[in-house]
């Protein structure tokens, strides 16, 4: 990773005009055709069930395909991403992710594991923008590591993958051996 992307991204704060990129208005929007009852998504778990966090994460995601959307996180990209990697050229994924992360995750079968963007094939020599949504505290958040934090984590998490995949090869040529006999 270049040093001044280091420099600006690795673990950074970005103040912006919440009023102007309101985010989590948007999100509550979407959330309240289902559920009108919740005012704040601070509240999301009480008001939404654990098993239906699913179709609500979909149904919002979809809602980013609205061009006033895709035009709010464009002009916050050029107001804010842009001063911070220069001249270089910049892409924005299409369609953001939304990570619904509720308090006390585990104990509703939910939990968001190390999140990797070269996992979902994101590709290297791309940044994540972590946009909390609400107020972020113990067990209802996301955890952010650092960058050298990062890459070390990534080779472990890579070489476990592989070796299951390399066990799962062993068991299904075991598994087509032993039915030849």
């Amino acid at each position: 990773m270049h040093n001044s992307y280091k420099d600006n991204w690795d673990n950074k704060t970005l103040n912006y005009d919440l009023k102007r990129y309101n985010f989590s208005e948007w999100v509550l929007n979407v959330i309240q055709q289902d559920y009108p009852n919740l005012t704040d998504l601070q509240y999301l778990h009480t008001c939404v069930k654990s098993e239906n966090l699913v179709n609500i994460t979909d149904k919002v995601q979809k809602s980013f395909a609205a061009r006033s959307f895709g035009k709010m996180i464009d002009d916050f990209a050029e107001e804010y991403i842009k001063p911070l990697i220069g001249s270089n050229k910049y892409l924005v994924k299409r369609f953001p992710t939304l990570n619904l992360v509720v308090p006390n995750q585990e104990k509703l079968g939910r939990r968001l594991h190390f999140h990797q963007g070269i996992f979902y094939n994101n590709g290297r020599g791309q940044g994540t923008i972590w946009m909390p949504l609400t107020n972020c505290y113990e067990s209802n958040s996301m955890w952010i590591v650092g960058y050298e934090d990062s890459k070390n984590i990534t080779k472990e998490v890579k070489a476990f993958q592989s070796c299951k995949v390399r066990m799962k090869l062993l068991t299904n040529s075991m598994e087509k051996r032993s039915k030849l006999f």
